[in-house]
């Protein structure tokens, strides 16, 4: 009897630790697949931010150009 439920406890003991190996694979490949989630983001995050400073660059430069066709016609 004593036997049989050191056996128990050692197979248990056993499949315990088989599962934390388990466990320590998955956060290996859940925290590499986190970086590089951020690095993609971080690159999306930076294109926007170009687009954007793009964007405001070509609105001041139209904006520029249509004062310069209204100062021309008040001038007319």
């Amino acid at each position: 009897m004593n036997n049989n439920l050191l056996q128990h406890l050692e197979q248990r003991i056993n499949e315990a630790i088989e599962e934390i190996s388990s466990l320590r694979a998955k956060i290996s490949e859940l925290e590499m697949q986190n970086y590089e989630l951020t690095e993609e983001k971080n690159d999306t995050l930076n294109t926007l931010n170009q687009i954007k400073q793009q964007q405001s660059n070509w609105e001041s430069s139209l904006s520029q150009m249509l004062n310069r066709l209204n100062q021309m016609d008040n001038k007319q």
